[in-house]
């Protein structure tokens, strides 16, 4: 089966090595570059099919963990591979909780890119995790273990697309009660909004059957 990929770097001389391995790899046709999100998520808005999405952290405009959240929206079925020069762990943690499935630095060797792009491509599973050149760290850890029995409900059901009025509903509660659980769920799982915590929620095996039907991915 034929994998594609995007490639999305500002840096001409970085993206250009990218464009070349990655072409090597699946072929021309496969590959497409753009230099920023904005213009690549109007890629993944031509009805091009992306596999594999190799995204700069820092790049102009939206950037970051918004980056990876607007695409990861935009086409949820892509692998998001981060490529940044930042070592903060924060920022790391943010972008595999929001789906990355790996923060990859940019001092590392075209060799270990090449690894774990290659595993993706073979549909090998990758551990979330932040590769550096003095190694690999996995660091999402289950925080639900946080939680209280009633806010792991109501983060299930936050996965199932509620509003917070069916969500009161559903369990009994007055939705002011469920915005302050809501509200609770995030700060525990380190979180924003509602779409950061149905991914978190999913990469830790929760809620996996939801529709997420309910398309409010504001605040609590």
């Amino acid at each position: 089966m034929n994998k594609t990929a995007l490639i999305i770097e500002d840096h001409p001389i970085f993206r250009n090595a990218l464009l070349v391995f990655m072409k090597g790899l699946l072929g021309d046709a496969n590959v497409v570059a753009a230099n920023s999100a904005e213009e690549g998520i109007e890629v993944t808005g031509s009805g091009k099919v992306i596999d594999v999405i190799l995204l700069d952290f820092g790049l102009p405009g939206i950037n970051g963990v918004e980056a990876v959240v607007a695409l990861k929206q935009r086409i949820p079925s892509a692998t998001i591979i981060v490529l940044s020069a930042t070592e903060e762990r924060r920022e790391v943690d943010a972008a595999l909780r929001a789906g990355a499935v790996a923060f990859v630095s940019k001092a590392v060797s075209i060799n270990v890119i090449a690894d774990i792009v290659t595993r993706v491509i073979n549909g090998e599973r990758v551990e979330s995790a932040w590769i550096t050149a003095h190694g690999n760290q996995t660091i999402v850890s289950d925080t639900t273990s946080n939680l209280t029995p009633r806010e792991h409900e109501t983060l299930v059901l936050l996965c199932q697309g509620l509003s917070n009025k069916e969500i009161g509903l559903r369990l009994g509660l007055a939705e002011v009660t469920v915005k302050m659980n809501v509200s609770r769920v995030f700060r525990k799982l380190g979180v924003i909004n509602r779409t950061q915590a149905v991914l978190t929620a999913r990469k830790l095996g929760i809620g996996n059957g939801g529709n997420g039907s309910n398309g409010d991915n504001g605040g609590a």
